[in-house]
C-alpha cells in the first residue's frame, strides 16, 4: 500500500508539470498494455507525382503509407503516453511489426485538376513488452543525438519482423519517475534488417539481439542510444468512396516534388 501510494504522489507531481502524462501501465505483473491508433487521409495525387514509381498502384499504397503513419502517430505524441515496459509478457494477437494492405484502389478523378483522389484507413498498433522490441545501440556518424530522418542502428531482442517494411515506436527514460518508465517520443523504420547478432558490452547491461537500421519518421524530442525500440503492427485500408468514417475528419494530402534546398542539419544540444 506504502509503495503504490508513492508511486501515486510521483505521478501526481509528474502531471503538474507543463505536459501532462498520461500513465499506462505500473504493474510489471499484469500483461503489458496495447496500444492502438487509427487516422483517415485523402491521398491526392497527379501523373507527375507518380512518375517515380515503375507501378503506379504501388505509388499510390506508398503515398497514402508515408502521409497515414505521420498523422497516426503523431495523434499518438498528443496522448503523452508513458508506459512500464515488461519482458516476456507476450499479448494475445499477432503483434511482430507486421505491414498489411487492404482493400482495392478505386480512385477517383478531380474534374478540376484532374488529380487522382483516394481515402485510406491507417491502423497502427504496438505492445510495450520487451520480447517485442529492442534498443537503439548507435547514431549514424557518431552523433549523440538525432531527429526526424536521421539513421540509427538498434538490435531487437527476440522477436524480428517476417518482411519489410516494418515500423517500431521509440521510447526515452522517463528519469523524473524512475528508471522503469518510458515515454513514447516517435517512430522509425527498418530499412535494413542484418542477419548478425550483437551484443552490448556488459557495463551497459550486456543485452544481445539482431542488428538493424532505422529512420525516423516522427519524433517530438531528440532519440539517444539507450532508447527503447517496440514493433509496431501496421495495416493501410483502401477506402470506398461512399464509405464515411464519422469519428475522424480526414486530411487531405497533396504530395508536392521534391526540391534540391539544402537541410540544415538538426542541433545536438539537449
Amino acid at each position: 500500500m506504502r509503495a503504490l501510494l508513492v508511486l501515486l504522489s510521483a505521478v501526481f507531481i509528474f502531471g503538474g508539470c507543463s505536459k501532462e502524462v498520461k500513465l499506462v501501465s505500473a504493474n510489471s505483473a499484469q500483461e503489458p498494455i496495447r496500444v492502438e491508433e487509427q487516422a483517415t487521409v485523402e491521398l491526392r495525387l497527379s501523373e507527375v507525382d507518380l512518375i517515380k514509381y515503375v507501378d503506379a498502384d504501388t505509388g499510390v499504397w506508398t503515398e497514402a503509407r508515408n502521409a497515414g503513419l505521420v498523422k497516426v502517430f503523431n495523434k499518438i505524441l498528443n496522448k503523452n503516453i508513458v508506459i512500464v515496459p515488461v519482458a516476456g509478457m507476450t499479448p494475445l494477437g499477432r503483434m511482430d511489426g507486421a505491414f498489411t494492405q487492404s482493400g482495392l484502389l478505386n480512385t477517383q478523378g478531380d474534374p478540376e485538376t484532374g488529380d487522382m483522389v483516394q481515402s485510406f484507413l491507417i491502423s497502427a498498433s504496438f505492445v510495450g513488452d520487451l520480447s517485442l522490441g529492442g534498443q537503439i545501440i548507435s547514431l549514424e556518424e557518431d552523433r549523440y543525438i538525432a531527429g526526424m530522418h536521421d539513421v540509427l542502428y538498434a538490435m531487437l531482442y527476440q522477436t524480428t519482423p517476417e518482411s519489410l517494411p516494418s515500423f517500431v515506436t521509440i521510447a526515452e527514460p522517463v528519469g523524473e519517475l524512475g528508471s522503469s518508465f518510458y515515454r513514447i517520443i516517435g517512430m522509425a523504420e527498418i530499412k535494413q534488417l542484418m542477419q548478425d547478432t550483437v551484443a552490448l558490452p556488459k557495463a551497459q547491461g550486456g543485452a544481445t539481439g539482431v542488428l538493424c537500421n532505422l529512420e525516423i519518421i516522427v519524433s517530438d524530442r531528440e532519440v539517444e542510444a539507450g532508447d527503447r525500440i517496440f514493433l509496431m503492427n501496421v495495416d493501410v485500408a483502401a477506402l470506398d468512396p461512399d464509405a464515411v468514417i464519422a469519428q475522424d475528419e480526414p486530411d487531405t494530402v497533396v504530395v508536392l516534388p521534391p526540391h534540391s534546398d539544402t537541410v540544415s542539419e538538426p542541433s545536438e544540444q539537449k
